[in-house]
């Protein structure tokens, strides 16, 4: 592999504040000249202005003390999402946008004024900013707790949508090429969803948290993982990955190499700062800070023409590269002719692996001689030999078993298996035969209903050899694979959903052969049951199809959820575009209506504790002012009794508020289980029904009908 280059900043800032990960942000509040603003710890924020010329004498230069040209804002609660954008559309001027676990800020930097301060009840975990779907103005979009909401200029709520789990990344990229943005989504349930409006279009299932999301170019977009993976896909197929044993902490896409195709920037919780090409993965240029990289922004902070890649650092150091130009004036950033070394590696690659085909030829060939003249070598088996494998399950275990078994006398030593999302936070595992065997058994026990490939390498020999081939065998674990069939439940599920697909029952047939670990016959023609048990939770699942109305599907489970995942599923086999259906849960309605109550009681303890709380913040002010008067009137005695009961006052007001953080903990949680259920309801429909679904339910919710809700998470529609 090709050594990668040491990028050489253009300038360096120590701003002597820390700075908070993934929140800092460039931007232009007077419309002319950029700004670097960061959160930092105390509930603040800081803004860096080198460009601020109104401390400066007439005639003297300003100060170049970064300390100079720094701003505070006192945000007074813990900030957890910072960006900034042009949100008002009749000024070209950007806005502060800062999150906190309840509200969202939109504020002016120059009139150092509020533009709005909006109560978000679901928290906010990450922001971005921009245009999204067919919505004209350009949108503050947080993410929350399995929510995502877009405000205005006003604060005035114009999209909404939920998603499976809490959401920890955001970005926005014209994946479709029709101009029109979509908003990429990463989630604690390791998903990247893609939603076009309000609609889900692609979903795919990773190994870990997804932590950050960014543009790159064209179809493009690059991701980080909680487990130290970064990457990057194109549309839904990844094209490349590279995982490490540290955390990264931000990625960024920029054209550092004057290549015209921008590169994945990543930052590290170790202090390493990373540039790999989009196509291969490969490491191009590097540098590192003495501690954990916070942020990486683009912008022409220096106001000279061109672009910098801004690199900040938890300890608040800032660098400043510039990408490589046709003058080479930056040539030690990248490197010169950084695509004839990339071609030249390329080569390289496909030389060493010709050479090695080359070798494993020949030594073919040298076996097949001697296997022809007589000649006896233990390393030696029949070309004929094969790994077979099949799946079984074990009920007793509640675990399927994947058997690999050799053929023509021989024996397997072990047996390593390569599968995302099936090993946990692990990728592989390894089968070793004590005793060597024809026959090896793994055990697998999914947390999930995934599906995903196994790429399996058994080490196949003689007994007796000292010598093993290495077999490759790639191996599909269907999604449900941990249920098991059977003829007759104990107990047929009460709950179910309906929705009729024009298709043949054999098409069905074919879905349940692909999904399940089964070989589904077909008795009759026109009619299909079939029953199964989950070996995870021992789930009761049977699905039935009927000719009634063009063909009738019924799925019946207690779980929505698993009934959701059955829908989709079979959609995405059939290539279903729409789909309605009649859900009937009865006893997770049960449960959502016990949700919503509380909901509606943890909301009025909260406005009752916030007056509380008024009226104790009032009463400290009129004790302060007591006391201080006494204390001018020397009257010491007096002066003490009001700064005791200000004692006992500020005693009940820690109280309060600790009674508030616990009913705000516990009014998100059953607010997720709000967004949680609208979101399973969705699952159970594809297309416009699906999107109509989340609509009407927000929409219910905000009118407080609770009757309209139901009806529409059963049904589909309000009418």
């Amino acid at each position: 592999m090709a050594r990668a280059s040491q990028l050489i900043p253009a300038f360096q800032l120590s701003l002597n504040n820390s700075i908070l990960e993934g929140m800092a942000t460039v931007a232009k509040y007077d419309g002319k000249h950029p700004s670097l603003t960061c959160a930092t710890s105390g509930g603040k924020v800081f803004v860096h202005n080198p460009h601020d010329r109104s401390d400066a004498a007439p005639g003297q230069q300003p100060s170049t003390d970064a300390a100079a040209h720094t701003r505070y804002l006192n945000i007074n609660r813990s900030v957890t999402a910072l960006t900034s954008g042009p949100l008002n559309p009749k000024s070209p001027n950007d806005v502060l946008l800062v999150g906190t676990q309840t509200n969202l800020l939109a504020y002016d930097v120059p009139q150092n004024k509020d533009l709005f301060y909006k109560d978000v009840p679901d928290g906010i975990n990450t922001m971005t900013f921009g245009k999204v779907g067919s919505i004209e103005d350009s949108l503050a979009i947080v993410g929350g707790n399995c929510s995502i909401q877009g405000f205005d200029s006003e604060g005035s709520e114009l999209f909404w949508t939920v998603t499976g789990d809490n959401v920890s990344a955001l970005a926005l990229i014209d994946i479709d090429q029709d101009t029109l943005n979509e908003l990429l989504v990463g989630s604690e349930d390791y998903e990247i969803r893609i939603f076009q409006n309000e609609e889900v279009i692609s979903e795919t299932t990773e190994t870990d948290k997804v932590l950050a999301l960014c543009p790159l170019h064209g179809t493009r977009f690059g991701y980080a993982l909680a487990n130290g993976t970064v990457g990057v896909y194109d549309r839904a197929t990844r094209v490349w990955r590279f995982k490490s044993k540290h955390n990264v902490v931000c990625i960024r896409g920029y054209d550092l190499d004057s290549d015209g195709v921008p590169e994945l920037i990543s930052g590290w919780a170790n202090g390493k700062l990373e540039v790999r090409a989009d196509r291969t993965g490969e490491l191009i240029c590097k540098d590192l800070f003495s501690g954990s990289v916070s942020a990486i922004l683009v912008s022409d902070y220096r106001m000279d023409g061109r672009e910098q890649v801004l690199v900040c650092s938890h300890s608040g150091e800032v660098r400043g590269f510039l990408p490589v130009d046709s003058d080479h004036r930056n040539a030690a950033a990248v490197g010169v002719g950084a695509q004839e070394a990339l071609c030249d590696e390329m080569m390289k690659k496909l030389l060493q692996e010709k050479q090695d085909l080359t070798l494993q030829i020949k030594k073919y060939e040298e076996n097949l001689d001697r296997s022809r003249k007589g000649e006896h070598d233990m390393a030696l088996i029949a070309q004929s030999t094969k790994v077979q494998c099949h799946l079984r399950p074990n009920s007793g275990k509640g675990c399927v078993e994947l058997v690999l078994r050799s053929t023509n006398n021989t024996v397997i030593k072990a047996v390593v298996i390569t599968a995302e999302l099936l090993f946990e936070r692990n990728e592989s595992c390894v089968v070793y035969a004590h005793e060597p065997s024809d026959t090896v058994v793994a055990t697998f026990a999914p947390t999930r209903d995934v599906s995903t490939e196994l790429h399996i390498q058994a080490l196949v020999g003689h007994k007796m050899s000292s010598y093993y081939h290495v077999f490759e065998v790639d191996y599909k674990l269907p999604k449900f694979s941990m249920y098991v069939p059977v003829k007759e439940l104990q107990k047929e599920p009460e709950s179910s959903v309906q929705f009729r697909v024009s298709e043949r029952v054999n098409r069905l047939v074919m879905w349940l052969n692909n999904s399940f670990n089964v070989s589904q016959k077909v008795d009759r023609p026109n009619a299909l049951e079939a029953r199964y048990v989950s070996l995870r939770s021992g789930l009761l699942l049977s699905i039935q199809m009927t000719a009634e109305n063009g063909g009738q599907v019924t799925v019946r489970t207690n779980d929505m959820e698993v009934a959701g995942e059955i829908v989709q599923d079979l959609c995405s086999f059939l290539t279903l575009n729409e789909l309605e259906s009649v859900a009937e849960f009865p006893a997770e309605f049960e449960e959502f209506k016990k949700v919503l109550m509380k909901v509606d009681e943890f909301n009025a303890v909260r406005l009752k504790l916030t007056a509380e709380m008024a009226d104790s913040s009032q009463l400290v002010k009129a004790l302060v002012i007591k006391a201080e008067d006494a204390r001018i009137l020397n009257d010491m005695r007096l002066m003490k009794k009001m700064y005791s009961s200000l004692y006992d006052v500020n005693r009940e007001l820690i109280g309060e508020y600790l009674k508030r953080a616990n009913n705000h903990d516990e009014l998100l949680s059953a607010l997720k289980g709000v967004n949680a259920m609208i979101q399973k309801a969705a699952r159970l429909r594809v297309g416009a029904a699906k999107t109509r679904v989340i609509t009407e339910c927000r929409n219910a919710i905000k009118s407080n009908n609770i009757h309209s809700l139901f009806k529409i998470i059963r049904l589909g529609h309000m009418n």
